[in-house]
């Protein structure tokens, strides 16, 4: 019996877990989802849109994975510019694709993935004409699960931007890629190389 209560406690608390990021972005597509289909401009979307995209996002692993080895080099001051920067062209990226009364439907694909502190949430989203597979890909922070990077039809995010700033960084040096960030900023260029 007692075997028995132990294997179940077990379970249910995979289950719990698992259940944990799932919520979390269930909570934050309904807010979007409400978002969208109130806000009368895409400006409007865009701007709160980016409010709800911040408070499930830990912008600061999602930099530390994006930059992975140059990370440990940097200076605390410069890690800080690093990760508003980077912030800033997340959430260019990640908001484009909401306007104003366009219907937006996500179903969750297959079960969430839970492995310690690291969960996977794959959705699929539908706007308009518009269809993608969004995975999220959460990290635990503390008591709370928090966005650590987007894979958008199977493309990383954060892996991509990696590639792109790892070249940077290694040729022309740490300002230079603050640079190029902004200028990206400046143009609303969010594209992956």
């Amino acid at each position: 019996m007692r075997f028995l209560l132990t294997s179940l406690f077990v379970v249910a608390s995979g289950l719990a877990s698992a259940a944990e990021p799932k919520a979390v972005v269930e909570g934050k597509v309904a807010e979007i989802k409400a978002i969208v289909a109130t806000d009368k401009t895409d400006e409007g979307v865009r701007s709160k849109v980016t409010a709800v995209f911040e408070s499930f996002t830990d912008f600061e692993e999602f930099s530390r994975q994006t930059l992975k080895t140059a990370w440990d080099k940097l200076t605390p001051p410069q890690k800080a510019l690093f990760v508003d920067k980077y912030r800033q062209l997340l959430h260019k990226s990640y908001i484009k694709h909401f306007k104003a009364n366009r219907p937006l439907e996500v179903v969750f694909r297959t079960e969430v993935e839970v492995v310690g502190d690291k969960a996977l949430v794959p959705t699929s989203v539908t706007s308009g004409d518009t269809k993608a597979d969004v995975d999220y890909k959460l990290t635990k922070s503390g008591e709370t699960w928090k966005v650590y990077d987007l894979e958008i039809d199977a493309v990383s995010l954060m892996r991509s931007y990696r590639k792109q700033f790892t070249k940077i960084y290694e040729t022309d040096g740490f300002d230079a890629l603050i640079k190029k960030i902004e200028e990206r900023i400046a143009k609303g260029d969010t594209k992956i190389n």
